[in-house]
């Protein structure tokens, strides 16, 4: 049996893992985890969904897989969170403030992610309401976001608005605040908040250093602008064909779409010519 020419597996879920029903086919994956598994490779979920719905989403496979959730702000190992990236509460409540003056149409779509639970306000639309409960299982509804605890932990704000004003919001807000913050986005309107420094390829390059496991040995799968960085640090990247443009032209390869198993097929390629 030869060596796979990588030693590490990290891959989105939206539009890349999951199909465009949010479903995968848990025995196909249980039977490529396994022969993953025998080469001695690691399988890493790297999401912009937070840890409880990722939880929820590879509850079958917890001992399997490391989590790279919230966009790099939050990393899971063996079911247990290892390392958080926050926002402090006054940083949070000045953000809200800032869409509020900037952005008012925002404030009602927007959610705060924490670790223990995310806010979201009780006015929100029903249909951001079905959503927010859906990626964010531990959520609450609140009346205004000053009620947010102080015991919590902030790792990202999540607001579906018009995604061509991330530069600008990032760059008006970092210039008021102490506490600077990255904007992403994942194809959609959805843009992510989180903290300036922080993507999915730094939480990859903290595992890989756990696993000792080089870059030039990281296959990556990814089809959204929040991927990018991740692509750019594997040494075998694949955009989805499902994926933006603007991820193909970084990618190296690019996989079937989402829609067609994408993720799997490349994974059996490579273990079917290893056992050659």
């Amino acid at each position: 049996m030869a060596d796979l020419p990588f030693k590490a597996v990290a891959v989105d879920v939206d539009g890349t893992f999951e199909n465009d029903n949010k479903e995968y086919d848990h025995e196909m994956f249980g039977e490529i985890l396994y022969r993953l598994h025998k080469h001695g490779a690691h399988f890493i979920i790297a999401s912009g969904r937070p840890a409880g719905r990722l939880g929820d989403d590879f509850g079958d496979f917890i001992d399997s897989v490391d989590f790279v959730a919230d966009n790099g702000a939050v990393l899971v190992r063996d079911g247990k969170i290892i390392r958080t990236t926050c926002f402090s509460k006054k940083c949070i409540l000045n953000l809200i403030d800032y869409f509020r003056l900037r952005y008012p149409g925002a404030v009602k779509t927007l959610l705060v992610s924490g670790v223990n639970h995310s806010y979201f306000l009780k006015s929100t639309p029903p249909a951001f309401k079905r959503s927010h409960h859906y990626f964010y299982p531990n959520s609450i509804e609140i009346d205004d976001f000053s009620q947010i605890p102080s015991d919590d932990q902030y790792t990202k704000i999540t607001v579906d608005y018009p995604s061509k004003v991330r530069h600008e919001l990032e760059y008006g807000f970092n210039s008021r605040s102490m506490e600077k913050i990255h904007v992403t986005t994942s194809g959609w309107n959805y843009m992510d908040i989180i903290r300036q420094g922080v993507n999915k390829a730094t939480g990859l390059k903290e595992f890989l250093a756990y696993l000792d496991v080089p870059r030039n040995e990281l296959i990556a799968f990814g089809d959204g602008e929040n991927d990018i960085e991740m692509l750019k640090l594997a040494g075998f990247s694949y955009a989805m064909e499902n994926g933006q443009d603007s991820v193909k032209k970084i990618a190296k390869f690019i996989a079937p779409s989402n829609n067609d198993n994408g993720v799997f097929k490349v994974l059996n390629h490579y273990l079917n010519e290893a056992n050659k």
